[in-house]
């Protein structure tokens, strides 16, 4: 199994960590067969926005549509939220198995997954940095869509390479559609080299 994972953030810090600065306010996670990558179980989720402790920009929302007042009225707390996706990485990874990440940017979501965890004292990471908190071990391996469309099309950004893999032009970016629209990327990939394996 694996974990894919994308999130629509309430800004980004090009070149660093933008997890400091800005809030998580929405993801798509999708539980997915690693031999197939075959979707197997998803969750789509809306977060408050800490106005207090993070800061909002008008270029992310142009780019994902959600602002804060409908975060408020349809999105749940941080702490609801990371309980929800450790219920779902439980189930499925349990306690002790390290999980396979896939991301189009994983690093990007890999931190605001672990700044959504802090909030619940979990760790999301591949080395423990945080004794206090309960570690969620990743698998060294990182599956990482946007190294994969450059090294095989010459292509890195999502919009680019969605719209390669024959997907519908996106409009607002919905996590979940990213999540899956990623997860269906490897599919393709995979299918197209084993046929070309097949063929020599």
């Amino acid at each position: 199994m694996g974990l894919c994972i994308d999130w629509e953030t309430s800004g980004a810090t090009w070149g660093g960590d933008s997890s400091i600065k800005y809030q998580g306010i929405s993801f798509g996670a999708i539980v997915f067969d690693s031999e197939t990558f075959t979707e197997v179980e998803s969750m789509y989720c809306l977060v408050k926005f800490n106005s207090n402790k993070y800061e909002w920009t008008e270029g992310a929302q142009k780019i994902h549509g959600l602002t804060i007042e409908y975060l408020e009225k349809h999105g749940v707390t941080q702490e609801d939220a990371a309980v929800q996706l450790i219920e779902l990485i439980v189930k499925y990874f349990g306690t002790d198995s390290k999980v396979m990440l896939l991301g189009h940017n994983p690093e990007f979501d890999r931190r605001f997954t672990n700044q959504l965890l802090n909030s619940v004292e979990f760790e999301f990471s591949v080395e423990r940095k945080n004794e206090e908190f309960t570690h969620i071990p990743l698998h060294h391996v990182i599956l990482d869509t946007s190294a994969l469309g450059f090294i095989t099309m010459g292509l890195y950004k999502s919009d680019l390479l969605f719209e390669r893999m024959g997907f519908e032009e996106r409009g607002d970016h919905n996590a979940l559609v990213d999540a899956r629209q990623t997860l269906e990327t490897c599919k393709i990939i995979r299918q197209v080299m084993n046929e070309v394996l097949a063929g020599d």
